[in-house]
This record gives structure tokens, C-alpha cells and sequence, in this order.
């Protein structure tokens, strides 16, 4: 009979080495949660392998924290272990906070890739830029080890005062976050500029136009004003784009020009006359002095043209 109370305490040891508890609270270090890290008791083979294969949060960042509902963790325990979950008595409260440990704030590395991957992408079109960060996600968090950053930029960003730069945050192999970093850009570059008034149809040249420095970082910029007119009238100071300036005339209006007729082996040179304005590659219709019959060409330089 004293077996029996032997018995008993023994059964009773074994039921209570055999209960498990799920804190309240429970941090962890990496992005994916398993049953298996929110519990804790005996470590025991047959619930720790199945538990540690249920994974509850697959994407937690560097210092978020997400509840998880007890009734969850208890059909997730049920789930995973099947049969064997009647050994088990598992405790859980109410709702579990799970957080994973903080890593190291985002924004300052975010912001340094972002103006690298910038600052090389404008060496083609300033010659000296300067990038403010502005907007930056300083709530975001990076995880503590491990961390590749990929700065992603349109392949042909059109310059501005304002451009942004997508940062992809890789967490081994996984994308663990992105971040979009704007930046104010300052681009200082060579310019054309006007010395004076420039009417309308007036050739560009060194007594009205200047090669200088400015910070532009918005518009076409005309990169050079040789055999350039004016397209509009322009105001002394500016800056000239590419729509401020023209091709200059290689014929004019009522000028003469000489006109080329190819025809097989024959060649023949005629004088004409330009009937209007035109650049180099352009079609202008020309006639025979004295003749009032036109005849379609085109511009081959300066007064000559190619009948077609």
C-alpha cells in the first residue's frame, strides 16, 4: 500500500515537469517567429521539433513588436503537434507581445547609399553636386547584422530640384524592407546665358551670349550657340534651353544658291532662288531667276542645295 502514494507523487512529478507556459512578453532575434521560441519548459525533442516548424510571424523587423492572440498559439500548438498535444498541458495568457530586438537606425545609412547612388548618376550632367536628404524614415530600423542596401534609381531620372532614390534592404537573401530618401539637389553646371536682349531670328555669338556657371538643375540646357539663331526673343540674363535656340539658316529668304541635278553620270549646277528660310537637312522650295516655276530641295550647306 505505500507503493500507491510512491506511485502517485511520481505521476504527479511528471505531469508537472511536463507543462509549458508562453510568457506574456518574449523577445526575439531574428525576422521569423516559430511556436518553438514562444515556449517555455522541459525541452523536450517530440514538442520542440514540430513547434519549432510552425512559424506564426514571417516578416518581423528590427525592433517592431506584433500581439499574438493566446487562442492562436493554442490551436497553432494543437496543429503542429497533433496526437501528441494532449501530453502537453500548454499555458498561454490572453495575448503574447512577441519583439524583435532593435538593430540600428535606418536613416542615416539609407540616407548616405542614397546620395552616393545620386551623386553618381548627376557626374554626367553636373560639375559639382550638392544633395540635401530630406523625408527621411527615422522610425525605421535595420536588422543588427547582416544587411545588404541596393539604391534603385529610374535608369534615366530626369534632373530636378527634387529627386528621390528607392533604397531595397536585403536581410540575407530575403527583402526585409525599402525605403523611398528624397533628396533637394543643388547642380552646378556650364550654361549659355544671354549678355543682352536677343531679338528673334538674331544669330548666337560671342558678343550677346556667355558660357558660364549656375546651379540649374531643371530644363534642357543649350550646350552650345554655334550656327544657332535665337527661336524667340530672349531677355538679357537668362539662361537659354534647348527650345530657346534654332539651327541658323544655310539659305535665305529670296537669296541665291546654287542648285545641284544629279542624274545618273550627269551633274548640273543651276542658280536659284531660295524661297524661304531654311537649316542644313531641311526641304526649301527654290526657282530659276526670272522664272516663276518652283522646284522642291534640299539644304546641302551654305547656299547649296540638292533638287529632289
Amino acid at each position: 500500500m505505500r507503493a500507491l502514494p510512491l506511485l502517485l507523487a511520481a505521476w504527479a512529478g511528471a505531469a508537472a515537469a511536463e507543462a509549458l507556459v508562453v510568457p506574456a512578453s518574449v523577445e526575439v532575434e531574428g525576422r521569423s517567429v516559430s511556436l518553438a521560441q514562444l515556449v517555455s519548459g522541459p525541452a523536450a525533442e517530440d514538442w520542440r521539433v514540430p513547434a519549432a516548424a510552425k512559424v506564426l510571424i514571417g516578416d518581423l523587423r528590427a525592433g517592431e513588436t506584433r500581439d499574438i492572440p493566446g487562442a492562436r498559439l493554442l490551436a497553432a500548438w494543437k496543429l503542429a503537434l497533433g496526437a501528441g498535444a494532449a501530453r502537453w498541458t500548454l499555458q498561454a495568457p490572453e495575448r503574447v507581445s512577441v519583439t524583435r530586438k532593435a538593430g540600428e537606425p535606418a536613416a542615416e545609412r539609407l540616407a548616405q547609399e542614397g546620395e552616393a547612388a545620386l551623386k553618381a548618376r548627376l557626374g554626367g550632367f553636373c560639375a559639382k553636386a550638392a544633395l540635401r536628404p530630406e523625408g527621411l524614415p527615422n522610425a525605421a530600423m535595420l536588422p543588427g547584422q547582416g544587411a545588404a542596401i541596393v539604391a534603385r534609381l529610374s535608369p534615366q531620372p530626369a534632373l530636378a530640384r527634387r529627386m528621390v532614390v528607392w533604397l531595397d534592404v536585403f536581410e540575407g537573401r530575403q527583402l526585409y524592407g525599402s525605403w523611398p530618401v528624397w533628396f533637394e539637389v543643388s547642380c552646378e553646371r556650364t550654361v549659355v546665358r544671354a549678355r543682352r536682349d536677343i531679338a528673334k531670328g538674331e544669330a548666337l555669338a560671342a558678343d550677346n551670349v556667355e558660357r558660364t556657371i549656375a546651379d540649374i538643375a531643371d530644363g534642357r540646357l543649350l550646350s552650345g550657340f554655334e550656327d544657332k539663331i535665337a527661336a524667340r526673343a530672349l531677355a538679357a540674363g537668362s539662361v537659354l534651353r534647348e527650345a530657346d535656340a534654332a539651327a541658323a539658316p544655310m539659305v535665305r529668304k529670296g537669296g541665291r544658291v546654287v542648285a545641284r541635278l544629279n542624274s545618273g553620270p550627269v551633274r548640273l549646277e543651276l542658280e536659284a532662288v531660295a524661297m524661304e528660310d531654311a537649316a542644313l537637312g531641311e526641304v526649301v522650295y527654290a526657282r530659276r531667276p526670272k522664272e516663276q516655276a518652283v522646284f522642291k530641295t534640299r539644304v546641302a550647306g551654305a547656299g547649296m542645295v540638292d533638287v529632289l
